[in-house]
């Protein structure tokens, strides 16, 4: 359950105080959550802001929240892929979004010395591709891959289709970016994981968004819209 507030302790943003509250599931065990779970524990963290005209210690206001992250705001949170929309009414956090609330609660709550599960899931999340065989395959030797099936499992393609190589191929982008920018809003070189698990240095996050071009270079008829799938022989 998530701790009901009539008013939080620091004052966010509405949609990062959105962004906290999606963390707050998320840490609770939610796997994805609805709008109304969003809508509630939003109020719960600040039944002022986010609460109903004239009822705001009793109901939630869904549409106060809704406008914060299904409008053209640049803070909207879905827009700066801090969250995905998975199907209609349903959404997540991504690796981004948790690393991005976990550096609010770092900045404003002080969370300092308590484990940091934004940045464990980045890690997890980059981890995926640094420690990825045709990657490691690939700095041996520069003519790997061959093959577009090793490719395809880099990416976690299924279907194989361009639509979905190209729209796996933005989202590794996306993870790795958000490791770039978490490391130099950080100041720092590296990603870790705290548990013995293997740093993750900047230079290797560099180095898969080299091995990206290099995919869509080798690999255009799959990487690229308007291009023919070669046919299987």
């Amino acid at each position: 359950m998530v701790q009901s507030a009539l008013k939080p302790p620091h004052r966010w943003t509405a949609s990062q105080e959105i962004l906290i509250a999606a963390d707050d599931l998320m840490a609770a065990g939610a796997v994805e959550f609805s709008e109304w779970d969003l809508t509630v524990a939003t109020w719960n963290r600040d039944r002022l802001r986010f609460g109903l005209r004239g009822y705001s210690q009793n109901y939630p206001d869904h549409k106060r929240v809704m406008m914060e992250i299904m409008g053209k705001k640049p803070t909207n949170p879905v827009l700066l892929a801090l969250m995905e929309k998975l199907r209609p009414n349903t959404y997540r956090l991504t690796a981004r979004g948790r690393a991005e609330a976990a550096r609010l609660r770092d900045a404003i709550e002080g969370n300092k010395g308590k484990p940091n599960t934004g940045t464990n899931e980045l890690y997890d999340e980059v981890a995926k591709f640094v420690f990825q065989t045709a990657f490691q395959k690939w700095k041996e030797d520069p003519d790997e891959p061959r093959r577009w099936q090793d490719a395809a499992e880099f990416l976690g393609i299924k279907r194989s289709t361009v639509a979905e190589s190209i729209e796996k191929l933005k989202a590794v982008e996306t993870i790795l970016k958000s490791a770039i920018d978490w490391c130099s809003k950080k100041d720092v070189d590296y990603l870790t994981r705290g548990r013995g698990d293997p740093p993750i240095h900047i230079k290797d996050v560099w180095e898969v968004m080299d091995f990206l071009k290099a995919l869509k270079y080798r690999f255009p008829q799959n990487l690229e819209l308007g291009k023919k799938l070669p046919q299987k022989g």
